[in-house]
């Protein structure tokens, strides 16, 4: 005699008594099924998805990696067409493989050497970097650094990985540096260093929204101070590149202080208006 709810093993296989009442999930198991914890979701939509995965074809494949649904691998892949090398700036005609420099660049080369961009600041990659920025996520940092991972491929590894630094002032309003969690991200999936004293903001500026390109230049010159970084190769990190006024000033200062490299890293750029 079985007592009821236990299986029948025969030949070392169980098999259910069928007079045995139905076995209920434990109230545990039935709440982490109720919240997700028990699938995968995509950390955009919250869509469970398939860890067998959907074919998509070219650049939105490489998105699935990333744990995303179908959907939001479409929306986030990298953008396509031609864009400036030396600062993101997207181009009218193609660059079909040539890397190219939009007027700007050309006239007034960037300090940088190097730049890694993911896409242009729009559709939903602009709502995933606002939820990230102001909307309190600081968790999104791993899912967007894995974006920038992959746009860096083309990039020497740096001793060092370093953000855009925030005076305390405003580091004290948000809550925290979005640019230092995607950095501290980045280094921990590279196991890299993050080396936040080497550039630090002395003195509060003036928010930059709203502001010319001028302005903005004069707004961010002289507003960075470095640490001795003599002979290191820096990967420096921002979240969205507007006019770069921003990245410039502070790359300057790095070089200043004795970088023997600095590459720009940032999830999007801000199409020129």
């Amino acid at each position: 005699m079985i007592p009821a709810g236990q299986d029948i093993v025969r030949g070392g296989e169980p098999v259910i008594d069928p007079a045995a009442p139905p076995r209920r999930p434990s109230p545990l198991l039935r709440l982490a099924r109720l919240l997700g914890f028990t699938e995968h979701r995509c950390p955009v939509c919250g869509t469970p998805v398939d860890d067998g995965g959907a074919y998509l074809p070219g650049p939105e494949a490489g998105m699935l990696v990333h744990g995303l649904c179908p959907a939001c691998a479409r929306a986030l892949a990298p953008s396509p067409g031609g864009r400036c090398r030396a600062c993101g700036l997207p181009l009218p005609w193609p660059a079909a493989g040539h890397p190219l420099l939009c007027g700007e660049c050309l006239v007034s080369p960037p300090p940088w050497q190097g730049l890694a961009l993911h896409g242009q600041y729009r559709g939903a990659l602009r709502q995933l970097i606002l939820r990230f920025k102001h909307g309190g996520r600081p968790a999104l940092a791993f899912l967007l650094a894995g974006l920038l991972l992959d746009a860096a491929a083309c990039l020497p590894l740096p001793d060092a990985v370093l953000s855009i630094p925030q005076h305390r002032d405003r580091l004290r309003q948000r809550g925290y540096n979005q640019a230092h969690e995607l950095a501290v991200a980045l280094g921990l999936l590279l196991s890299l260093p993050v080396r936040p004293g080497l550039l630090r903001r002395p003195a509060a500026t003036p928010h930059q929204t709203g502001l010319t390109a001028a302005q903005r230049q004069r707004n961010a010159a002289g507003s960075f101070r470095a640490a001795d970084v003599r002979g290191l190769h820096l990967w420096l990190v921002d979240d969205i590149i507007t006019t770069g006024s921003t990245l410039r000033a502070a790359s300057t200062e790095l070089l200043r202080a004795g970088a023997a490299r600095v590459d720009v890293l940032a999830l999007a750029r801000t199409p020129r208006p």
